[in-house]
């Protein structure tokens, strides 16, 4: 009786340890894929020339956004908004941003198409000037 006391004490034993050596399965999908993070859809207008893109992560996002600063300092006439955010409902509210600073007139320009805004950029080369106008 002794005998079989310890056998089956050990047994225990053994099964514990040959359990908790076992590898978890882990429930949790792994993904070896990177996260894009935002997606935009972009309408936008050149010169009266509409097109759209769309946009993926912040990258594609601040490259766009220096196109369109590039584009009004050679002269041109850029309209953009972020379709997720931008809803024309007819409402009249209007701001208005004046600046030298091309990055300070893009910085402008993202915030308020984040916010829902259309955004027009133009550049006057007389006075050097980004006039950046939002309309919502």
């Amino acid at each position: 009786m002794k005998k079989n006391l310890f056998f089956l004490a050990l047994v225990a034993v053994l099964a514990t340890m040959a359990v908790s050596c076992q590898k978890e399965n882990n429930l949790d999908p792994q993904s070896s894929v990177a996260e894009i993070g935002s997606v935009r859809t972009v309408s936008y207008s050149i010169d009266g020339t509409n097109g759209q893109v769309v946009l993926y992560g912040e990258t594609e996002w601040s490259n766009f956004l220096d196109k369109m600063m590039s584009l009004s300092f050679q002269g041109h006439s850029v309209d953009f908004s972020i379709n997720e955010y931008y809803t024309n409902t007819g409402a009249k509210d209007t701001e208005v941003k004046t600046t030298t600073s091309s990055k300070e007139a893009k910085d402008w320009s993202d915030d308020k198409a984040n916010q829902g805004y259309q955004v027009n950029v133009s550049y006057n080369e007389g006075n050097g000037q980004y006039t950046c106008v939002a309309h919502k």
